[in-house]
């Protein structure tokens, strides 16, 4: 039986119907790589059963957690995933401080490619000419400049519906991506449209996401 062991949960984010959760451990050697845990096919996402306590809760951010699994995962480019054994519940086995996510923290030179932005963004996606090989789609960072938006996207196209984006600098460069953290998105969803400040944000960890025409978009997964 495989396990990932001590898995620090760094993201539990809206994915489809179900979750993205994503998080780091160390390997062999005592580095903090990356894992993200996926589901069966279609979009992969993990299911509210699949990330349920034998006491019925679900796993959260910041949890600690032993997670059996069948098998890395085969995507065209997101190195970090495996393959979920759902026979089995998972186990949480502590909680991970706050104030103790500076030691997980990444420092990419940038967040992917740059220059690629969608109607409603800022270098928030990443075109599949370079959705090729495998490599890193998670990074824990420390945002600067940041601020949120609420309001309607894509009006001109239809939609009517709001959705929240973070703005924020990072070594930089701007950026203006998409937030899937479900309690931040239904705090700001809960109030009106318009641009905040929130000082109080000191982490976040950005995904890219899997492809979505022809594009794999930037993604906040979770803030801290």
């Amino acid at each position: 039986m495989n396990r990932i062991s001590n898995f620090v949960c760094l993201a539990n984010s809206k994915k489809f119907s179900g979750r993205c959760i994503a998080g780091k451990m160390q390997d062999a050697k005592g580095n903090w790589v990356w894992v993200r845990p996926v589901g069966g096919p279609g979009g992969k996402e993990i299911t509210e059963d699949d990330r349920k306590y034998n006491d019925g809760s679900g796993a959260q951010v910041l949890d600690i957690i032993n997670i059996v699994v069948k098998q890395v995962d085969i995507h065209p480019y997101q190195s970090e995933n495996v393959i979920i054994d759902s026979g089995y519940y998972w186990t949480k086995v502590g909680g991970w401080p706050v104030a103790n996510l500076q030691g997980l923290i990444d420092s990419p030179g940038a967040l992917w490619e740059l220059g690629d932005s969608s109607t409603s963004g800022l270098n928030d996606r990443v075109g599949d000419v370079n959705l090729k090989v495998a490599r890193q789609t998670l990074f824990l960072i420390e945002p600067q400049a940041l601020e949120f938006s609420v309001g309607v996207e894509g009006a001109a196209f239809g939609g009517n519906k709001r959705k929240v984006r973070a703005w924020f600098n990072y070594r930089g460069v701007d950026y203006g991506l998409a937030v899937t953290d479900p309690i931040l998105e239904a705090k700001y969803l809960a109030g009106p449209d318009g641009q905040y400040q929130n000082s109080s944000v000191k982490y976040m960890t950005v995904s890219l996401g899997e492809p979505f025409n022809g594009h794999a978009y930037k993604l906040v997964a979770a803030v801290f």
